[in-house]
């Protein structure tokens, strides 16, 4: 505008020179049309940013020739434009971004913060088109009058206004809001815009190829040099968050699976061991033994030294259980409270009787302190029970909790089977 008004007041700009201020009107909508067409649910690549600028940059440019049918930086005389014709495209032109903001509006209305965003261009751009049509029309026709210099201004004017009553602050519930799923609208359009402007760039530059064939050709290589980086980029992206969600979800499988206080796995595990263990002792023939292991007197440990010193003494119980397994194969988890169970896949009853002794003889080993009305060092019961042809997973877990009962019954600090 400023541009414009140096030209109309000076009356001193060449005539080969005067298509600039009309190349600016029309590049007023570049910007524009970046900021629509950018993603709105996630920081946007910085790469991206750039690729999506180049091709709207270079579809205003390529628009321009098609409609002018010369080049705005051609150096050569140019002959006079049509008004009509002028007015026709800054019509068009202003009429594109009303629309486009409109369907950005719809499909973030309920966006919060970026739907009032879009709800104060799509009426800014409205109350422009029709300002702009109505002043292009009367200037046109020779029949502006005092009142119509006023036109181009009131959109701006309203713009302001709008502003100024809605407030830049977002409630709580908003903030929600505006993180919900985005909808199926709102992923079609912010994935098909980076395709239109291709799509645009392609169709453009055959329109002006037999005018204009090097910049055709250029805008050809452009426009498929543009979408190769932009796919490579997306797929690059895409590659990362695959990777961090695969990372994330093994953790989380992870962390569902471990006891948070002693490390070794927990009761959700073991259930899901011992079915999978089962099946495969009854598919293959071979021994499957379960031990459960109660920590004696446990309450009055609790009752003596306070529950932090008994959980540090099921911390360090659970590494003793841990370190006595032969194999990788074996799984020691937290049943729960003070119980344990360990799960032997592949062994007999003398093999699981030598891990039950080893557990009982690493627990001794660790010489956790406790009352000396109950021996002065912690020490554990445990129950053995060994897969039987034609047992359930639930049979053989009773068989060895009947027999840490019997353990209990008959002294404490044994193994019974």
């Amino acid at each position: 505008m400023i541009l414009s008004a140096w030209q109309d007041l000076s009356g001193q700009v060449a005539s080969d020179a005067t298509y600039f201020s009309d190349f600016a009107y029309f590049m007023y909508g570049a910007p524009l049309l970046l900021a629509m067409s950018s993603v709105t649910h996630e920081h946007p690549s910085r790469t991206l940013q750039w690729l999506d600028a180049v091709q709207v940059l270079l579809a205003a440019y390529l628009a321009y020739t098609a409609i002018f049918s010369v080049s705005p930086f051609d150096q050569r005389s140019i002959a006079p434009i049509p008004a009509s014709l002028l007015v026709l495209t800054y019509n068009v032109e202003n009429l594109a971004l009303a629309c486009c903001a409109s369907l950005r509006l719809l499909a973030h209305r309920r966006d919060g913060g970026q739907g009032r965003f879009y709800l104060l261009l799509a009426v800014f751009l409205w109350c422009y088109a029709g300002c702009a049509a109505a002043y292009n029309y009367l200037t046109l026709h020779g029949a502006t009058e005092a009142w119509s210099e006023v036109l181009p201004s009131l959109p701006f004017l309203i713009l302001v206004l709008l502003s100024m009553r809605v407030t830049a602050a977002r409630s709580g519930a908003e903030s929600a809001q505006a993180q919900q799923t985005p909808q199926k609208l709102t992923l079609l359009i912010d994935n098909f815009s980076p395709i239109f402007f291709t799509a645009a760039l392609l169709g453009l530059g055959f329109a002006v190829m037999r005018a204009h064939f090097y910049l055709a050709a250029a805008s050809l290589f452009v426009a498929l040099l543009v979408h190769a980086l932009r796919s490579a980029t997306l797929q690059s992206r895409y590659m990362q968050s695959e990777l961090a969600l695969r990372a994330a979800h093994d953790k989380l499988e992870k962390l569902s699976l471990t006891d948070g206080l002693t490390g070794i796995a927990n009761r959700r595990c073991f259930d899901q061991t011992l079915q999978l263990e089962w099946q495969r002792a009854a598919r293959n023939h071979q021994g499957l033994a379960l031990l459960i292991i109660d920590i004696d007197f446990f309450k009055s440990l609790n009752d003596t030294f306070g529950h932090p010193y008994g959980d540090a003494c099921l911390v360090r119980i659970a590494a003793a259980l841990n370190s006595a397994l032969p194999r990788a194969s074996d799984l020691a988890a937290r049943f729960g409270g003070e119980e344990f169970a360990a799960i032997l896949p592949a062994t007999d009853g003398d093999g699981a009787l030598a891990v039950a002794h080893k557990m009982q003889e690493a627990i001794a080993a660790a010489a956790i302190v406790h009352a000396p009305s109950r021996g002065g060092l912690v020490t554990a019961s445990i129950g053995l029970a060994l897969h039987d042809a034609g047992q359930t997973p639930e049979q053989l877990l009773a068989a060895a909790d009947q027999a840490l009962y019997r353990a209990k019954q008959n002294g404490r600090n044994r193994v019974e089977a």
